[in-house]
């Protein structure tokens, strides 16, 4: 079952970080700067995804003249109270580009990374413009986000002729970002909504398209995603970056699988639920149904109706060629859509997946054994347990004679954002998105042992079993897998 205790330990942990993990500075009072003093009269800062989630690595600050005399180590800044390294300082036009000559925005590389969790054992992302609602369960922009500007100590710098640091003093310039904020990542993602007239439910949905892609002349593919459950509500902007999704608009990297000298890339689609999709329908999870009976959720219809909208609202997506995944409760609504609507789509690529394996009969693995499906997960993963969900599933489909099913299990996830953060096994997703999921289990040595495991009430009971991160060691990559894939 998924651990819904952990997952509220990790969020409090969250809230503790935000409240009282921040270092705290007294500030003596400043005198009032001349009356014919220049000071700052704007800042933005620009939001982008990373493994972790978001994070915010740089902000540009107008100034009411232009600004001269300052480097790296003149100014402090913090952000939510967590002071910022500064990694350069520059002078910029208003959408932060360096310019060669003064002006009167400057703008701030900061470092963004995690901080380590003693009692979680695990990494976090630092400095978060997002916070965990306890009541819904789901991350959100935070109320504020405030900067701090401050000028360091025995430092200087003008605005037009007015200096600050000698015989001026500086005053802490504050701004709440959270009303002057970008995201370029998500800019280029078209965002619309689709009610569907059985039920009357509204999806919000996010759509990217290649550039070149509509006008290459051939037909391209389209990749699904599906958020897990921290991220529903009603900004798409949230799937998207609290996963990293946007990794699948960026030129150059998984997008690479699906260019050709033709075809100019892959369609994505998200589509987010307003609570979870493992809703019965009661706002409680689904995963407490009877052994044996569907996992089925409140949300099944509704995702497939905007799914199908939106292929047949383009007819330059090959339905040859649709792929469909998600990570926890959207690798379950994956596996979910793939058991209600499994001859729609293409391929599937469930990560972390909570369709219990209780709940899967043997006529729905021999329903589904045919299909193209490759599977992800951390071993270490308590938040959603293998051992009741994908590893006797995998075992399972094997012994039916699964030809083109593939697994991934890893045994602890590590990214490459900040290269010494631990992230909770949960994570596993970080894998998929940094191109790291190369490896999979040998399916022959699987089907060996089918006889020598242990499946008790849907849970892997058996010790010693070949499906472990030990034996996963074949060559495999899932990206070029997927984008291989065809009806």
């Amino acid at each position: 079952m998924i651990n819904k205790n952990f997952v509220n330990l990790f969020a409090f942990a969250l809230l503790i970080l935000s409240t009282f993990g921040k270092k705290c500075y007294v500030t003596k009072p400043k005198p009032v700067a001349p009356v014919d003093a220049k000071n700052a009269v704007n800042a933005q800062m620009i939001v982008q995804g990373y493994e972790w989630g978001p994070a915010v690595p740089k902000i540009i600050v107008e100034f009411e003249d232009d600004v001269t005399g300052f480097d790296k180590d003149t100014f402090l800044i913090k952000t939510a109270n967590t002071t910022r390294e500064i990694i350069d300082v520059y002078n910029s036009d208003k959408e932060g580009k360096e310019t060669e000559s003064a002006s009167k925005y400057v703008s701030f590389d900061l470092k963004v990374g995690t901080l380590f969790i003693e009692f979680m054992n695990s990494s976090v992302g630092d400095a978060s413009p997002f916070t965990y609602d306890f009541v819904a369960f789901v991350n959100k922009w935070a109320e504020s986000f405030e900067l701090e500007l401050d000028l360091a100590e025995g430092k200087s710098f003008k605005i037009g002729d007015f200096e600050y640091g000698n015989k001026n003093e500086w005053t802490t310039y504050k701004k709440d970002l959270m009303k002057n904020f970008i995201v370029p990542e998500t800019a280029v993602w078209k965002k619309d909504s689709f009610t569907n007239k059985s039920d009357k439910i509204t999806l919000q949905r996010a759509s990217f398209t290649p550039k070149g892609a509509a006008t290459d002349g051939v037909k391209n593919p389209l990749i699904i995603w599906l958020h897990g459950a921290g991220e529903g509500g009603v900004d798409t902007d949230i799937p998207l970056l609290g996963n990293e999704v946007v990794a699948l608009s960026r030129e150059g990297e998984i997008q690479k699988y699906f260019t050709t000298e033709k075809q100019k890339g892959a369609y994505v689609l998200i589509v987010q639920t307003p609570t979870m999709w493992m809703d019965k329908g009661d706002g409680t999870y689904n995963d407490d149904i009877p052994a044996g009976e569907k996992q089925k959720s409140y949300y099944d219809a509704a995702l497939f109706a905007a799914i199908k909208d939106y292929v047949e609202s383009n007819d330059d997506i090959d339905t040859k060629r649709i792929y469909l995944g998600g990570c926890s409760n959207g690798g379950y609504m994956t596996m979910n859509l793939m058991f209600e609507h499994g001859d729609f789509f293409t391929a599937f690529y469930p990560i972390c997946e909570a369709y219990m394996n209780k709940n899967i009969s043997d006529e729905m693995i021999e329903q589904v054994k045919d299909y193209n499906i490759w599977f992800l997960q951390s071993e270490d993963d308590t938040t959603v347990d293998p051992l009741m969900t994908t590893i006797p599933s995998f075992y399972r489909l094997i012994n039916a004679g699964a030809k083109n099913v593939h697994f991934t299990l890893k045994d602890h996830v590590k990214g490459v954002d900040d290269a010494s953060a631990v992230y909770m096994g949960h994570y596993s997703w970080v894998y998929a998105f940094n191109d790291d999921v190369k490896e999979q289990f040998d399916n022959a040595k699987v089907l060996e042992d089918y006889d020598n495991i242990t499946i008790e009430e849907g849970v892997l009971t058996s010790k010693d079993n070949y499906v472990t991160n030990a034996n996963c060691s074949k060559d495999g990559n899932m990206w070029a897998w997927l984008a291989s894939q065809t009806k």
